[in-house]
């Protein structure tokens, strides 16, 4: 398998084989090469078919089925966007500007993730999580389901779906919202352009229409002195943070995810 993978052009394959033969057999690498029972022939059929699946292009994370985010595993496949490490940067942010007791939206949650993780850290919060998309929507469901989880789910667009009392209450709106230009299509790894759904990733041609409206949105349902924090592009901060100051939010800032590229804004209303 590590042969295929690395004729198929994937750099980390070793390390893959060993999150593929885990998926396709449901056991651990250890307990595998532990002697801790035989492989059956139908663990192995599947962990071959996972193995050509990734070595046809399809995201690791829709092979196996799971993306790590923060300290949780969550569900993850065709339909929904992949949570990535640099997001986990975005949960801390939020976090630091999350009150006791305070009441979080997580805007667009796709498989849940922010509001999943924001939930598990800090279980006295109130937690909501929109998404428009009812193929996201189900993962968001089988996540919060999976990990018994408090999150509130409400289907709509943006805000449309949180309840009404909720209006001018939140503490925090945190959203990681598609940012990239149409122009930029062509430029992306053909494992994203390829499988991951066009409408979590692109928002019209300067990739700044959601993050407009999530940033005018947010005015109606933060209380004063309520933060919104966003993930955006990273060459996107300057008119980010020009937006937000022109709408009246203040201590506006633009810092670094994990990687180090500035892709995170902050802003209190």
């Amino acid at each position: 398998m590590t042969q295929m993978l690395t004729v198929a052009g994937i750099e980390s394959a070793e390390r893959e084989v060993r999150w593929l033969v885990e998926a396709g057999t449901e056991r651990t690498w250890t307990d595998l090469f532990t002697g801790s029972g035989e492989i059956e022939p139908a663990q192995e059929r599947r962990t071959l078919d996972l193995a050509h699946r990734r070595a046809l292009g399809e995201p690791l994370q829709y092979v196996t089925g799971i993306a790590g985010f923060r300290n949780l595993e969550v569900a993850v496949g065709p339909g929904v966007f992949i949570p990535r490490p640099e997001t986990e940067q975005v949960v801390e942010r939020a976090l630091a500007h999350l009150p006791r007791g305070g009441i979080v939206v997580d805007v667009g949650t796709g498989t849940g993730a922010i509001a999943l993780a924001i939930s598990q850290e800090r279980p006295d919060a109130e937690v909501w999580a929109t998404e428009s998309s009812p193929r996201a929507l189900w993962w968001a469901r089988k996540n919060v389901s999976a990990l018994s989880s408090a999150v509130h789910l409400a289907p709509g667009d943006l805000f449309d779906g949180l309840p009404s009392p909720l209006r001018g209450r939140l503490h925090l709106i945190v959203s990681n919202p598609p940012y990239v230009q149409r122009a930029e299509a062509e430029a992306l790894p053909e494992v994203v352009k390829d499988h991951e759904p066009e409408v979590a990733l692109f928002a019209g041609g300067d990739g700044l229409d959601v993050i407009r409206r999530v940033t005018h949105g947010a005015k109606d349902w933060l209380q004063e002195g309520g933060w919104l924090v966003l993930e955006i592009g990273a060459t996107q901060g300057d008119e980010v943070a020009a937006l937000a100051e022109g709408l009246g939010y203040a201590e506006v800032s633009v810092g670094a995810d994990l990687t180090g590229r500035e892709r995170i804004v902050e802003a209190r209303w």
